[in-house]
């Protein structure tokens, strides 16, 4: 076994979901800080663009009404404007520290505590901290929008992006970039190949995926070519790991993974059933928005 993502502690590795968005604020230093408190030693974050090609730390494409208020202080009436059109300097204005209680978003997260003041950090930012703590492991997952590209910068110029921040900083060892829309992991392996890969799926029947063989999210692949194995397809890019949603894994398909040196990191996994499940089936990493739960589940102490 030669892939680091494969199981790295003998058990799943931890990876804390937008930081800890069950418990603090999504994609906050906050929330990542709160990782290290309790010895989770992996994150998954969000990254798109923000105008002038900065990479910032933020999930949706245009601001959200669920945790975002103005330099006043009031909740935004509407979601927006678009990330791409605001520079860091104008993201900075907003407070993304706790979530609008009249939205539902904010009803699925009920223990998420509050910290006033949190901003949108840069990725830059971000690694700069990462540096100070050398056992992190960082699951970067790129925001791009196939379907709508006024939302954001275009697949190839996003990998070059965040690559080149990566490399800039020397964590590329301990990064792993993941993307739904599978452009962006070609042109980066193009790119950068010597960073890791993780192919984003989901395949839930009657709701929107990202698994249309031929479709332009899967940069054209096709699973017939694979015999219609979608893990085969996946390691045939040179990918290092495969991000299914928990709900679309089976025992088949992550035994089929495994025969290929692929690691398999489902998403997002929080009630004690399904994270039980997981860690039962042998999954080798679990993304989920409550961290605790999970070392609880696995019998680790935490901090």
């Amino acid at each position: 076994m030669t892939n680091f993502l494969r199981r790295p502690a003998g058990h799943p590795q931890i990876y804390g979901h937008r930081g800890a968005r069950g418990v603090l604020p999504e994609n906050t230093m906050a929330g990542f800080a709160y990782l290290r408190d309790i010895s989770v030693t992996a994150v998954e974050l969000d990254v798109q663009n923000a105008r002038g090609r900065v990479p910032v730390i933020l999930h949706d494409p245009l601001l959200p009404v669920a945790h975002t208020r103005d330099a006043q202080g009031k909740w935004l009436p509407a979601a927006g404007p678009k990330v791409i059109d605001l520079t860091v300097d104008a993201l900075r204005g907003y407070d993304i520290g706790r979530m609008n209680p009249a939205t539902a978003y904010a009803s699925r997260y009920p223990q998420q505590a509050p910290h006033d003041g949190a901003r949108i950090p840069t990725l830059a930012e971000f690694l700069d901290w990462a540096q100070t703590w050398p056992d992190l492991l960082i699951n970067i997952e790129i925001k791009s929008h196939a379907h709508q590209p006024d939302l954001g910068d275009a697949p190839d110029i996003l990998a070059a992006d965040v690559a080149q921040l990566v490399q800039g900083t020397g964590l590329g060892a301990r990064v792993v970039i993941s993307s739904f829309d599978w452009r962006v992991l070609s042109a980066l392996r193009q790119l950068a190949p010597e960073i890791a890969r993780a192919h984003l799926s989901f395949e839930q029947p009657g709701q929107d995926t990202n698994i249309v063989d031929g479709g332009v999210l899967m940069d054209g692949l096709d699973r017939a070519d694979f015999d219609g194995n979608l893990p085969a397809l996946i390691a045939a890019q040179g990918a290092k790991a495969w991000c299914p949603y928990f709900g679309d894994l089976t025992a088949a398909r992550l035994a089929q993974a495994h025969a290929l040196d692929l690691a398999v990191n489902v998403w997002t996994v929080n009630t004690d059933a399904d994270i039980r499940a997981m860690i039962d089936m042998g999954v080798d990493g679990i993304i989920t928005d409550y961290p605790a739960r999970v070392q609880h589940q696995l019998g680790v102490a935490v901090a």
